[in-house]
């Protein structure tokens, strides 16, 4: 934690993909099939699994017409590119306007440590496919290999702890943060054994609220971890039995007042009820403060039932003074330097049965708590920080540098980066959606570089702030589906992205599109790992995004453009028998699709071609040295039928219905010459790329109305002008409207986007679209 706080339009979601043949894999989690039969959910009852451990698969599904659906589903069970085990084959039938649950039981192999594809398939009595959804399964026998953390704030008596805990384990998470739950730093549970207490804010809290979670997680195979920081004491610590002559003492001016030199090292926290709005700083290597804290923490994780400790900081704040060498220039020290020995010192104290995690803010220190002994690497990512070769983190490639230090200097651990994005659009604004592209670029570079991160919490929330109650920005529905897509990817290939693999250094050569090996913008950032059986090549889609910030702090970032039939020449001296691509985004939605490729070889030595089919935000190819059968459905997987025009737009009028349009979903219908997105929940769009144009000012005109309910989004987006988005919010209205917007073209390209997310039925009628250029 940095510091404790009470505390243009938005660049989200644009999800304008083709439209994939068979329409089923550029289905969205849910999406309504044409028959009236919907996968609501498929999932499973714990958030990971022992080998050998039954899981029990749940397949929710709802059928919204009047009519009887019957037919045959199929499960089919994967790692990585081998089929495990036969298909698990059954029937369903599901009456008009019901819903039901399907539940599959499956036996987990014996094998620790691996992660698993999920592939449902319904097709009803005829044959035809109705529906399909994918998931990750997780067997490990322990969290710290694969951490995929996750969060919680709310504590009164109100709370629905089951609720909680179902959502998350939902998003495959396998250990939660219990964040500010305690009474006081310095004496978490109430040393009367009182249940009932406030915050240092004035927040209620609710012990047995904090108990229900924990047994709702333990349930759900989630570990519980107690936060708070190593060396914090609110104001009344004395009356505790802490004494001041343990505090830090400032050795530097760090400017405003309480913060000059000769200073005590103390926070305001802000206001506080109960007086405790002030944090003093206590010294870490001070034997008596190492003794009171550690014990305090585990008699509230014994108290409680927490299954580990999460410790916590401010950040580092340079040079300090103990109490008995204030003053003097030649005794000073840095807390950073005390982070082993007092990190060894408490996980000794847990024991093995409990958990250790840690918080170097900024990542300053954190080669101390590589070689210390807590169970998972976790820093909190600041752009202005630098790490140790004086590379600033403010970039893709300084989350990737520093993953790949950690993981080296831990030999092997996943580091865990709560990187706060939009950060200060957040603080000026109040319920308005998450940039959705900011947010999956960010997890692309992490994920990929074989990070981890925690950013879901309280159910469907998201961070954006260092103090986690502050909820200012939403996910919209679009974004949670893609957000659970993710998470179910780096499940199913957790084995590829953080099990061993280093980077190899490999050449990669992309037809027709810059690249780069340390995440440039305007470019294809491709670089390729090894392990003892595969080599992986991460392709993050930077095409058209215009900044490599992770943080996005103003709320903007480009949404990449979406590329097919990518062309790629790979090096390699391992003997490559079979090539796969995969994805967590929608055309793929974790299905691996098995690549053709020829061999070769040339001055830069052995290398593969292969054409991935499409790039949206981030793919992962895998090379193997084994042969493997492909899915009967593999030329889908993957595949975008993508349309651009050259000089003009095309069937702006709609006459011929939605030709020339690109799609994303399958709510949108042409009635009597107009385009109509109906519906209760879904997200919808249509797109056209224009290409060709002559660069200048051109007028798009949008005819046409929104009605009902207002829409979280509905709007014309102009797109990969090489200037910036353009976004024009389309009102609600009783009748037929024309919206006209000017647009600056640079580039010769200019894509022209309708999208539209309803939650509470949130209409849209489109009658026609219009350009011209105008200068």
């Amino acid at each position: 934690m940095r510091l404790l706080k009470i505390v243009s339009i938005v660049s989200a979601c644009l999800l304008t993909i083709g439209l994939v043949s068979g329409c089923g894999n550029v289905s969205d989690k849910g999406q309504l099939d044409k028959n009236g039969l919907q996968i609501i959910q498929l999932t499973t009852d714990k958030a990971m699994y022992d080998p050998n451990a039954e899981v029990k698969v749940i397949v929710k599904l709802e059928n919204v017409t009047d009519k009887n659906v019957k037919g045959k589903y199929t499960l089919t069970v994967s790692h990585l590119e081998q089929q495990v085990g036969e298909a698990i084959e059954g029937n369903f039938s599901v009456a008009g306007h019901e819903s039901t649950n399907i539940e599959i039981p499956w036996t987990a192999p014996n094998e620790d440590y691996k992660g698993y594809l999920f592939d449902f398939q319904m097709k009803d009595n005829k044959g035809n496919r109705v529906a399909s959804e994918t998931m990750g399964v997780d067997v490990s026998s322990d969290w710290t290999k694969f951490p995929r953390y996750g969060y919680v704030t709310e504590y009164n008596d109100k709370v629905d702890t089951e609720k909680v805990m179902e959502t998350l384990k939902d998003f495959r998470l396998n250990a939660i943060e219990y964040y500010d739950w305690k009474y006081l730093h310095h004496q978490p549970v109430p040393a009367d054994g009182s249940m009932e207490w406030e915050d240092w804010a004035g927040r209620k809290i609710s012990g047995q609220t904090v108990k229900d979670y924990i047994s709702a997680a333990k349930d759900r195979n989630m570990v519980n971890m107690s936060y708070n920081m190593i060396y914090a004491a609110t104001n009344n610590f004395a009356d505790f039995g802490v004494k001041d002559e343990w505090g830090l003492w400032y050795a530097e001016n760090h400017g405003g007042p309480g913060k000059a030199k000769g200073d005590r090292f103390t926070f305001h926290m802000g206001a506080s009820p109960s007086g405790q709005s002030d944090l003093y700083f206590f010294d870490i290597e001070n034997e008596e403060w190492q003794d009171f804290i550690i014990k305090k923490n585990i008699e509230a994780i014994h108290t409680m039932g927490f299954d580990g400790w999460h410790g916590d900081t401010v950040g580092e704040w340079g040079k300090m003074w103990t109490n008995e060498h204030r003053g003097n220039e030649a005794e000073t020290l840095y807390v950073k330097d005390g982070y082993t020995e007092f990190l060894n010192k408490a996980k000794d104290m847990l024991g093995e049965d409990k958990y250790l995690a840690f918080n170097p803010v900024g990542a300053q220190g954190i080669e101390n708590v590589n070689k210390s002994k807590v169970d998972v690497l976790y820093t909190e990512m600041w752009p202005w920080d630098h790490d140790s070769e004086g590379n600033q983190y403010d970039t893709y490639m300084g989350l990737k540098r520093e993953i790949d230090q950690s993981r080296q200097e831990s030999g092997g651990k996943s580091l865990i980066i709560p990187a706060y994005m939009e950060y200060d659009y957040a603080e000026r604004n109040s319920s308005v959606p998450f940039n959705m592209s900011s947010v999956l670029l960010t997890d692309a570079a992490v994920y990929a570089a074989g990070g981890s991160r925690i950013e879901l919490g309280d159910g469907e929330n998201m961070l954006s702030n260092e103090y986690f109650p502050y909820k200012n920005l939403y996910m919209t529905p679009e974004h949670v589906k893609r957000q659970s897509a993710l998470q179910d990817f780096i499940v199913a290939y957790q084995n590829l992205l953080r099990d061993g693999q280093e980077d190899n250094g490999n050449l990669i050569e992309i037809a027709n599109y810059d690249t780069s090996i340390d995440g440039q913008a305007q470019t294809i950032w491709a670089y390729s790992k090894s392990d003892a059986k595969y080599d992986t090549m991460q392709m993050i889609n930077l095409v058209d995004v215009s900044t490599n910030d992770w943080r996005a702090n103003e709320g903007e970032k480009d949404t990449p453009r979406m590329l097919t039939d990518v062309k790629v020449k790979y090096y390699s001296e391992r003997n490559i028998q079979s090539a796969w691509v995969t994805s967590p985004d929608p055309a793929y939605d974790s299905r691996s699709h098995k690549l053709d490729f020829t061999k070769g070889s040339d001055t830069n030595g052995s290398f593969v071609e292969l054409t991935v089919p499409s790039l949206e935000y981030w793919n992962m190819v895998f090379f193997s040295e084994a042969e493997a059968p492909a899915s009967e459905n593999n030329e889908s997987i993957g595949k975008v039928d993508l349309f651009e025009t050259e000089g003009e737009l095309a069937n702006g009028d709609f006459k011929n219905g939605l030709d020339h349009w690109n799609l994303y979903n399958d709510v949108a219908e042409v009635k009597e010459g107009k385009v109509n997105f109906e519906g209760l929940h879904f997200a919808q769009s249509i797109d056209q790329t224009v290409t060709e144009l002559e660069d200048g000012i051109y007028e798009v005109s949008f005819t046409g109305k929104q009605y009902g309910m207002k829409a979280h989004i509905s709007r014309l987006e102009l797109t990969g002008t090489g200037y910036p988005n353009v976004f024009v919010d389309l009102p609600v209205a009783e009748s037929t409207d024309t919206i006209t917007q000017e647009v600056r073209v640079r580039n010769g390209r200019l894509k022209i986007t309708i999208h539209h997310e309803s939650i509470l039925g949130s209409n849209l009628e489109i009658e026609k679209i219009e350009l011209k250029k105008v200068e």
